[in-house]
C-alpha cells in the first residue's frame, strides 16, 4: 500500500511538472496534443487492467509510434515536420521522454493496484474458503446422479439453501472495502461454501445458482435430507450468524427430473415463521468480523 501511494504521488508530481514545463523553460514549444496524449495514456493504462498482460515494451513502442505518426500528420508543411533533424529534434526527444516516463509511472501504479487486489482476495478467500462452481457449470455431475438414481431405482435428495441479499451485511476489514464493496456477497457465500465443504463429502455435487446453493445427495432419502438440512443450518448459525432458508425435494417421491427436483427444493424454502416439513432458522447478520468463526 505504501508503494502504491508513493507511485501515485510521483505520477501526480510528474504530471504537474510536465504540464508546466513550458513555463519553466520557455524555448520548449510542446504542442497541445502532446498533453492530451499523455493524459489519455494515463487514463487508458489505469482503466484497462487487461493491458497488463501485454508486454510493456510493445505498449510503449505502439504508443510512441501512434504519437509520432499523429504528429507528422498534424505538423505536415511546418518547419518541424521532420522529427529528428534541426530544431525539431529537442521537441521530439522531450515528447517521447514524456510518454516513456508517464507510461512507466502509470504501469507501476497498475502493478500496485493489481497486487493490492490480489492480496485482498487471498486474505478474504483464504480465510473463508472457495466458492463452488456456478450452477451452469456444476449441474452436469448433479444431472448424472439423478440419471443414476432413476436407472437403478435408488433414493436421492436435493437441498436448496437460499441466502437473502439483505443478510449479506458483514462488516469487512477496511482494506476490503477500499477494493470493492461488492466483495461482501462473495465473502458470505464463500463462508457458507466452506461449511458445506466440511460437512458434505462430495463437493462436486454442490453448485451456486444466484444466491442459492444447490446440493444433490445420492442415496439420501427425504427424511435423511431434512436431518442434513438441519445440520447445515446449525453449522451456518454457529459460524456465520446468517439466516438460511432451506428446502428439500426427494426422488422419486416428489419429482422425477433434475430440473423438477431443483425447482421443488427452491419452492419449499420458506421463511422460518411458517410451518412446513423443512426447518429454517432465522439468525441476525453479524455486526463485526469477530463474530465469524470458521
Amino acid at each position: 500500500m505504501r508503494r502504491l501511494r508513493l507511485w501515485t504521488a510521483v505520477l501526480i508530481v510528474w504530471l504537474i511538472f510536465f504540464f508546466n514545463v513550458e513555463r519553466i523553460n520557455s524555448p520548449i514549444n510542446i504542442r497541445f496534443y502532446t498533453y492530451i496524449f499523455v493524459a489519455l495514456l494515463v487514463a487508458v493504462t489505469l482503466a484497462l487492467p487487461r493491458l497488463q498482460r501485454t508486454s510493456f515494451l510493445i505498449l510503449l513502442v505502439t504508443s510512441i509510434s501512434l504519437f509520432l505518426g499523429f504528429r507528422v500528420f498534424m505538423e505536415r508543411g511546418y518547419w518541424y515536420d521532420n522529427l529528428f533533424t534541426g530544431f525539431a529534434l529537442p521537441i521530439t526527444v522531450t515528447q517521447v521522454s514524456a510518454i516513456i516516463i508517464t507510461g512507466l509511472l502509470a504501469r507501476q501504479i497498475q502493478y500496485g493496484l493489481q497486487e493490492f487486489e490480489s492480496v485482498i482476495a487471498n486474505i478474504t478467500f483464504g480465510y473463508v474458503g472457495r466458492l463452488p462452481r456456478p450452477f451452469s457449470e456444476g449441474q452436469g455431475p448433479m444431472y448424472r446422479e439423478v440419471k443414476r438414481a432413476r436407472r437403478y431405482h435408488r433414493p436421492l435428495a436435493v437441498i436448496a439453501l437460499k441466502v437473502d441479499e439483505r443478510d449479506i451485511n458483514v462488516v469487512l476489514p477496511q482494506m476490503v472495502k477500499e477494493v470493492q464493496q461488492a466483495m461482501m456477497r462473495q465473502y458470505v457465500l464463500a463462508g457458507i461454501a466452506r461449511i458445506l465443504d466440511n460437512n458434505i463429502h462430495d463437493f462436486e455435487t454442490i453448485a451456486l445458482r444466484d444466491n442459492n446453493f444447490i446440493l444433490v445427495l445420492p442415496e439420501i432419502t427425504g427424511e435423511e435430507a431434512d436431518q442434513i438440512a438441519q445440520k447445515l443450518q446449525g453449522a451456518v448459525k454457529e459460524n456465520l450468524k446468517i439466516q438460511l432458508q432451506v428446502g428439500t425435494a426427494n426422488f422419486p417421491g416428489e419429482a422425477m427430473t433434475f430440473e423438477s427436483l431443483v425447482e421443488m427444493a427452491l419452492k419449499n424454502a420458506h421463511q422460518p415463521d411458517q410451518i412446513f416439513t423443512t426447518t429454517s432458522i432465522q439468525i441476525a447478520a453479524p455486526q463485526n468480523l469477530k463474530d465469524i468463526r470458521l
